[in-house]
């Protein structure tokens, strides 16, 4: 079945004319029909006049509208059990990959005999890695002044 199939049979469930249903949520006509034409709409579009028909955002109407939506526009047989099948085993792959660089996360930070201050520096550098670049750059600043001793001394500017 096709979302837009589904759209008209849960509008016609409700009672509501194209009219009616353009009405109560304040959208031009042609909204309603672009969706049960096929027209490209915004999933945020059906979602809003789903909404409004009295379907809600968990409702397993909605969940499978957002599916054949998705299948839609995709391409992607989402709702064949196939897809199914293989989507959980990626999912399932992935988790166990990201489990396993976790624990030698977790194993590489007691071997180093990280304290909780500087995991949490390693943890602020991962979120801004500018400023690994800047520490970068004092590092290579001040392996270049101290190995340079004909180098003149840096001195701060001061006030007078």
């Amino acid at each position: 079945m096709h979302y837009t199939q589904l759209f008209r049979s849960l509008r016609e469930a409700k009672g509501l004319t194209l009219e009616e249903l353009a009405r109560l949520t304040r959208r031009h006509r042609n909204t309603v029909v672009n969706v049960e034409s096929g027209r490209p709409v915004k999933f945020k579009t059906v979602a809003e006049l789903m909404v409004k028909m009295g379907y809600p955002a968990g409702s397993p109407e909605m969940k499978s509208i957002a599916l054949l939506w998705l299948e839609a526009v995709s391409g992607l047989p989402f709702s064949h059990a196939e897809t199914e099948n293989a989507a959980r085993k990626a999912i399932a792959t992935y988790r166990s990959s990201a489990h396993q660089a976790a624990k030698r996360l977790d194993e590489a930070i007691r071997h180093a005999g990280l304290t909780a201050e500087q995991i949490s520096l390693l943890v602020f550098a991962v979120r801004h890695p500018a400023v690994l670049s800047i520490l970068d750059s004092i590092r290579d600043l001040a392996t270049s002044l101290a190995s340079d001793s004909a180098a003149p001394q840096l001195k701060a500017a001061e006030d007078r």
